[in-house]
């Protein structure tokens, strides 16, 4: 886990949980180090309380694993309607 923000930065909020910590790196570029995993109990935005994130390091092999082996576009299927 990593936890970013607190000081005078704001946190996160209910409902931002599975959304991205995106840092720079030196080079400009940009990359996703962690998934917002939950947030302070005190709140919305709440100055002095950071975020908790997984840390994407950590289970990069896991994702390019997931990811090498499944289709890059699944295929669409015709859901089911079930009338009340």
């Amino acid at each position: 886990m990593v936890c970013a923000g607190g000081g005078d930065v704001k946190s996160a909020c209910n409902g931002d949980s599975g959304g991205p910590l995106n840092c720079q790196r030196e080079d400009g570029i940009w990359e996703v180090e962690g998934i917002a995993s939950f947030v302070s109990s005190r709140g919305c935005n709440t100055y002095k309380k950071p975020t908790v994130f997984t840390r994407v390091s950590a289970y990069i092999d896991w994702i390019n694993e997931v990811g090498a082996s499944s289709s890059a576009t699944p295929t669409p299927t015709q859901g089911l309607f079930l009338p009340h």
